[in-house]
């Protein structure tokens, strides 16, 4: 009898076993799927990957730069895992600006499955929790786009499931994990900066909560901090060493790392939205807490609430909101969404599968549509031809054009705001082009009696009346000009 228990025991752990294996292709797949097929058509989008491009030009790998200009709106950690592989490959793509993020998304799901199913005990709450965070909105938009949010979120995920594993662990282990998890804050803080730090504040409630703050002096944690900071400073020291303290500083005031302001209840109405479509269970989740506090506040389980109360307040309190933020408070209502449905997982299983793949087949719809089509991307294919090798500057076009240009043009293009600055380039020897708003163009060429040749117009992001014209400062050899 004992021999055929242990065999049926086995026998389980195998499926369990080819059921994680399962769902580690499957949300890998679901998450590659036509990673390559879209455009970064958006100035959001490209920025970081025009970063990167700028430092494999230059060969500074230290002061990132941007169109020309030190950047310093995010640490570097995200520039340089575009640039390494760009330089392997000998250019930048979509592609492989967008692979970091899809890295960081897969492994943050296959981490919370793992989580779960450490936690709860079952196959089902891992693939509950895991499948749930990678079919939310935020959580799988984000993985699609070349920018630091969820790189942030996984770097968040990862260290407090390595200080959850350490703090379970022997000693020896325990130092290990708990290395892991601060290497993974350090990451964290090369990634977005400061913000990055907050699992640290977690992980101090939390033990706060289980009466245990003498561990954060204990020879792991000590460890841990100057894991931390070799993992962080190192960047910061030598971009200090290059630009200058007070250059530094400058660039810091100057710079326009924090600029959207929201209403204090802006996360209220977004969680919903950003957890959809699993925010309708918000309810039976805020049932399922209350009715289990004392058994969740003595568990394991009460770091995952703390984790999502603690960023949620602190998110609040912040005056700069923005609803791309929330990412990392989601894996954690995953979680409890794992432990609500730990008692009927094999029953849920199914249906959830059922809703997943509904789901998931309206995310590929929209992925699909619209795939390769970028205002910016067709305009440098217009462009390249005419201008050729020769300057090209823009007057008083807005961000998202000048980034298009740059990332698809493969070029640094200065812009002007002044009249007089684009009357001295015009009067030069040396062949110039401009580009400008045709709004624009209609009202100088009127009005300020410059001496300029109309090469072309073009149709940008017409359905928003946006149309772009290109002129010269000479009249011969310019190929495409109208009388």
């Amino acid at each position: 009898m004992k021999r055929v228990k242990a065999k049926n025991v086995n026998e389980w752990k195998e499926k369990e076993g080819w059921m994680i294996v399962g769902f580690i292709l499957a949300s890998g797949l679901i998450l590659f799927f036509n990673l390559w097929a879209r455009s970064l058509e958006n100035h959001g989008y490209l920025r970081y990957a025009e970063v990167a491009r700028e430092m494999i030009r230059s060969g500074d790998w230290v002061v990132p730069h941007y169109n020309g200009e030190i950047f310093i709106d995010k640490p570097p950690l995200l520039f340089w895992l575009i640039a390494i592989p760009s330089t392997l490959y000998g250019s930048v793509t979509p592609l492989i600006a967008r692979l970091p993020s899809f890295f960081a998304a897969w492994v943050g799901t296959i981490v919370l499955c793992l989580w779960a199913k450490s936690v709860y005990g079952t196959v089902q709450s891992g693939l509950i929790s895991g499948g749930v965070l990678l079919s939310t909105y935020q959580y799988f938009f984000q993985a699609r786009l070349a920018k630091t949010d969820i790189l942030l979120c996984a770097f968040i995920l990862l260290s407090l499931y390595f200080f959850y594993l350490g703090y379970r662990e022997s000693r020896w282990r325990r130092l290990l994990f708990h290395g892991l998890s601060f290497g993974f804050i350090g990451l964290g803080n090369l990634t977005k900066g400061p913000f990055g730090m907050i699992p640290l504040l977690i992980i101090l409630v939390f033990l706060i909560k289980g009466k245990e703050v003498k561990r954060l002096i204990c020879k792991e944690f000590l460890i841990g901090y100057l894991i931390l900071g070799l993992t962080s400073l190192p960047w910061v020291f030598l971009f200090i060493d290059r630009v200058g303290l007070e250059q530094a500083i400058t660039l810091m005031r100057e710079s326009k790392i924090l600029s959207r302001q929201a209403p204090v209840y802006f996360y209220l109405l977004e969680i919903w939205g950003q957890f959809s479509p699993w925010s309708l269970l918000f309810p039976f989740i805020g049932l399922y807490v209350w009715r289990e506090k004392e058994r969740i506040w003595h568990s394991d389980e009460s770091l995952f609430l703390i984790w999502f109360i603690l960023l949620f307040v602190v998110l609040t309190l912040f005056k700069v909101r923005a609803s791309r933020y929330l990412l990392p408070a989601l894996p954690p209502i995953a979680l409890l969404l794992g432990g609500m449905w730990k008692k009927k997982g094999r029953l849920f299983l199914v249906p959830f599968l059922a809703s997943l793949l509904v789901w998931h087949s309206v995310e590929i719809y929209w992925i699909r549509k619209d795939l390769t089509y970028s205002p910016g991307r067709v305009l440098a294919g217009e462009l390249k031809p005419l201008v050729k090798e020769a300057t090209l500057i823009g007057y008083r076009l807005d961000l998202g054009a000048i980034e298009e240009i740059n990332f698809y043009l493969d070029r640094v293009i200065p812009v002007l705001e002044k009249i007089n600055d684009l009357s001295d380039q015009l009067s030069g020897n040396e062949r110039r082009w401009v580009l400008m708003p045709k709004q624009t163009y209609d009202k100088i060429r009127l009005q300020s009696g410059l001496s300029m040749v109309f090469v072309q117009e073009f149709p940008y992001k017409d359905k928003k009346g946006r149309r772009l014209v290109l002129v010269s400062n000479r009249p011969e050899e310019a190929p495409g000009i109208k009388e």
